[in-house]
């Protein structure tokens, strides 16, 4: 899991709306990267932040699932 800054909901008045901090499992993150310009990731923090929940905003696979690369 990564801790990361996506584009939100652009139309709204709180900054995080418009730019939520959240969970992504390593697969959506790569996935990320290969969009090139179309991608929805702000920028990658560092490690997975338990208090953002333990499954991943985008496809809700859960951190104990994730492979160890």
């Amino acid at each position: 899991m990564k801790k990361c800054v996506v584009y939100g909901d652009m139309q709204a008045d709180s900054a995080a709306d418009q730019y939520p901090t959240v969970n992504l499992c390593d697969d959506c993150v790569e996935e990320d990267q290969k969009a090139g310009e179309n991608t929805r990731i702000v920028t990658v923090e560092g490690a997975g932040d338990p208090d953002l929940g333990d499954s991943c905003e985008w496809c809700g696979a859960e951190a104990s699932e994730e492979h160890t690369a």
